[in-house]
């Protein structure tokens, strides 16, 4: 199968930033599996212990020299600058992991070229989600408090497979170092009134999200930045 085949867009420049944290034995495999759905593919392994930007580089993926920062917000930031060098149409953020499933790339791509979509977010809840209960509880109050703070409904709000128009995502001021980063995306495009769609997508493994610690501060993240950006406090 050629990468014509399966691009749903083959005229449209796409690049993909895959954050990855010590992933040494499967990141090759992510980063395969990816390449032909995409332009290029770039790994930042920023923080991890092991040869996870080697394996990536060897798999053919860009890899940006390695920092010990160590965060998904700051290694998002720096696959998204790096990515818009690349001058994209399009911008997808992956977990690679292996919860996300980058034949499901097209799905998320397709939407925002049919229906001139600013913003596409792979919904879980309208797909699939394995994970704890303890888990789908705190996405569900995660939700609500997201939803308090715009008065938009969105069905996953922290899910971290999703598809930017790249002259859209260049407008955005970052500053998210943490797993705050997916809560930041989302408050700011919803200021900057990106039309935004939701799609299905499936989680094929049991994945252990976040701790409750963290999904504690990721609430009063979202409370403190969405007013701030409510009350013209912070850049969105």
């Amino acid at each position: 199968m050629t990468k014509e085949q399966v691009r749903v867009a083959p005229d449209k420049k796409v690049v993909a930033v895959l954050p990855a944290y010590n992933l040494e034995k499967s990141i090759a495999g992510i980063v395969e599996r990816t390449k032909p759905f995409v332009d290029d593919v770039i790994v930042v392994a920023d923080g991890s212990k092991d040869n996870t930007g080697e394996a990536a580089r060897n798999a053919g993926a860009i890899v940006p020299e390695p920092e010990l920062v160590r965060g998904k917000g700051f290694a998002v930031r720096k696959g998204f600058k790096l990515a818009l060098s690349l001058h994209p149409d399009v911008v997808v953020l992956m977990d690679s992991d292996g919860q996300h499933l980058p034949e499901e790339i097209s799905d998320l791509v397709k939407p925002m070229l049919d229906d001139n979509i600013d913003m596409v977010v792979g919904s879980r809840m309208l797909g699939t989600l394995r994970t704890s209960t303890i888990n789908k509880f705190g996405n569900w109050g995660l939700k609500f408090i997201s939803f308090l703070v715009t008065w938009r409904w969105l069905t996953d709000t922290e899910s971290g497979f999703r598809v930017f128009r790249a002259s859209k995502l260049e407008e955005m001021t970052l500053n998210s170092i943490g797993y705050e980063i997916e809560s930041e995306l989302l408050l700011k495009a919803l200021h900057r009134k990106f039309r935004i769609k939701e799609v299905p997508i499936h989680v094929p493994m049991a994945v252990p999200g976040v701790t409750v610690w963290d999904g504690l501060k990721v609430g009063l993240y979202k409370v403190r930045t969405g007013l701030k950006i409510k009350f013209g406090l912070e850049p969105a």
